[in-house]
C-alpha cells in the first residue's frame, strides 16, 4: 500500500460498555485483527469522543485497533459527566481496558488533546508502551491556552474571534476562558447552549474540519460535550499540579519510540510545542507537514500519519 490511502471503512468485531468507576461506563470498540499487534486510537478534545473515520488509518489485517470515548462524551455515560473526569482518569481507563482485553504492551495513536493524554499515560506507564505516533501536539500549558481562547489566534481569525469575545460582556473579557466556562456550567441552559455554539463553531472554523456550522443551525450533542469538557479541563489547567507537566516529566520517556507529525499552520496546537517535545527525546521522528492545520483527515496529513502506520509494520 505505497499509496497511503485510508484503508476501507470497517466495523468492530467488538463493542461494549466498560464500567471504570461507580459513576462511570466508557464505550469501548475493538477492530481489525484480534490477534494483531495492539494499537489504541485516543480523539482529541477533550470532549470530541471519536468517529468511524478513525477506524480507518489502521490495516485491519496487521492491527488489533482499540477505539472507546472518554469519559463523558460520544456514547460513553453518563453524558456531559464532570465528575471523576480528568486526565488522570482517562489514562486509568486506558489500563483498564488493556487489563480488559489482556494486553501487555500497545502502540499509541492519539491527536491533538489525545496527544495530551498519550504523554501523560506514557510518563506514567513507560513499560506498558511500545511506540506512539501523535498529530498536532497538544501540551496543554498556559501559553497554549492563552494562545487560542485570548488573543494569538485573534490575529489570524479576527473577524471570528470578534463573534466568540463579543458574546461575553466587556467586564469579563479579559478572562474568555472563564467566562464560558461560568455560562457552560450555568443553570440557564438557554444561555449555556449559545454559549456552546459560538464555542464550538468558532472552533470548527479554525481547524479545517470538514462540517463548519453557521450559527442557525441547530446544536448537536458533541458540540456540548466539546465545549463542557473543555472548559471544565482548560479552566482547570488540566487537573495537573504545574502548569508545563508534560515537559517536566518527559526524562521519563525520551527513550520510547515516537513519530510526530504536525501541521506547519496548526492553530489549535502550534507547531512549537512539537519542536520543544522532540528537543528533549532521543528516539523521535518529526514531520512538519507543510500547508496543513491541525485535521488528521486532510489527504497531506493523512499520509504521513498512514506512512508512520506502515513503517511500524516493518519493525
Amino acid at each position: 500500500m505505497q499509496n497511503y490511502d485510508f484503508y476501507p471503512a470497517i466495523e468492530p468485531f467488538k463493542s461494549y460498555m466498560l464500567p471504570v468507576s461507580d459513576v462511570h461506563s466508557i464505550y469501548v470498540e475493538e477492530c481489525g485483527n484480534p490477534n494483531g499487534e495492539p494499537i489504541i486510537f485516543l480523539h482529541g478534545g477533550p470532549g470530541a469522543g471519536f468517529g468511524k473515520k478513525a477506524r480507518r488509518f489502521f490495516d485491519p489485517e496487521y492491527y488489533h485497533i482499540i477505539l472507546f470515548d472518554q469519559r463523558g462524551c460520544g456514547k460513553s455515560i453518563p453524558f456531559l459527566e464532570t465528575k471523576e473526569n480528568n486526565i488522570f482518569y482517562s489514562i486509568k481507563d486506558m489500563e483498564k481496558i488493556k487489563l480488559h482485553i489482556g494486553i501487555d504492551k500497545w502502540t499509541i495513536f492519539a491527536g491533538s488533546f489525545g496527544t495530551t493524554v498519550a504523554l501523560t499515560y506514557a510518563i506514567h506507564y513507560p513499560e506498558k508502551v511500545k511506540k506512539m505516533i501523535l498529530q498536532g501536539i497538544l501540551l496543554a500549558t498556559e501559553s497554549d491556552l492563552n494562545w487560542y481562547f485570548q488573543e494569538g489566534i485573534s490575529e489570524i481569525y479576527p473577524s471570528e474571534f470578534k463573534i466568540f469575545k463579543e458574546f461575553i460582556p466587556k467586564e469579563e473579557q479579559s478572562n474568555l476562558l472563564e467566562a464560558y466556562y461560568k455560562r457552560f456550567f450555568s443553570d440557564d441552559i438557554n444561555l449555556r447552549n449559545e454559549a456552546v455554539k459560538i464555542w464550538s463553531r468558532f472552533q470548527l472554523r479554525t481547524m479545517e474540519s470538514e462540517n463548519i456550522m453557521s450559527l442557525d443551525e441547530e446544536i448537536q450533542d458533541s458540540e456540548i460535550s466539546l465545549a463542557l469538557i473543555e472548559a471544565h479541563y482548560f479552566y482547570n489547567n488540566m487537573f495537573w499540579e504545574d502548569k508545563n507537566y508534560i515537559l517536566n516529566r518527559v526524562e521519563k520517556i525520551k527513550d520510547i519510540p515516537i513519530q510526530i507529525a504536525h501541521g506547519r499552520f496548526d492553530l489549535n496546537a502550534r507547531v512549537v510545542s512539537a519542536y520543544k517535545l522532540s528537543e528533549k527525546l532521543n528516539n523521535y521522528e518529526l514531520i512538519i507537514v507543510e500547508g496543513v492545520g491541525h485535521s488528521p483527515f486532510t489527504e497531506k496529513m493523512s499520509r504521513v500519519l498512514i506512512k508512520f502506520l506502515e513503517d511500524t509494520k516493518k519493525l
